[in-house]
C-alpha cells in the first residue's frame, strides 16, 4: 500500500532523475521522453494556438485529470517546454505558454499532425 501524500509531496521529486546515459548517446530517445506521456502532445498543440489558463487547459481536455494536468504542466515546464506565468491580480491569475524553447517544437508538432492525420486517413482506408 501507498504512503499518503504529504503536503510536502513533489511531484518532480523523482522526474529529473529519468534522465540518463542513454539520453547522451541517442537525441531521438531524449527527445521522445520529453514529450511522451499521455497528454504532453495534446497539453503541446493546445498550447500552440495561445496562452491558456489551467481552467481553459482543462476545457480543452476535458478527459484529463486535474492531477495529471498539474504534473505533466509541471513537467514540461522543468524541461524548459512550457513557462507559467503568474499575474498579480485578485483572483490570481496564471497562465501558460509555450516558452521560446517550446516555440522551436513547432515544426516537429505540424509534422506530428501532418503525419498523425495521414495515418489515420490510411486506417480508416484499411479497415
Amino acid at each position: 500500500m501507498r504512503p499518503p501524500l504529504s503536503r510536502d509531496y513533489d511531484p518532480l521529486s523523482n522526474y529529473q532523475k529519468k534522465l540518463g546515459s542513454l539520453h547522451e548517446n541517442c537525441p531521438v530517445q531524449a527527445a521522445l521522453d520529453i514529450v511522451r506521456g499521455r497528454w504532453k502532445p495534446s497539453i503541446l498543440y493546445a498550447l500552440k494556438q495561445s496562452s491558456l489558463r489551467y481552467s481553459e487547459l482543462q476545457r480543452a481536455l476535458p478527459r484529463i485529470s486535474p492531477q495529471a494536468l498539474s504534473t505533466q504542466l509541471k513537467q514540461l515546464e522543468a524541461d524548459g517546454l512550457v513557462a507559467r506565468e503568474v499575474y498579480a491580480e485578485v483572483p490570481v491569475r496564471v497562465e501558460y505558454r509555450l516558452s521560446e524553447f517550446g516555440t522551436t517544437l513547432f515544426e516537429l508538432i505540424n509534422s506530428l499532425d501532418d503525419w498523425g492525420t495521414s495515418y489515420l486517413a490510411h486506417r480508416k482506408s484499411h479497415l
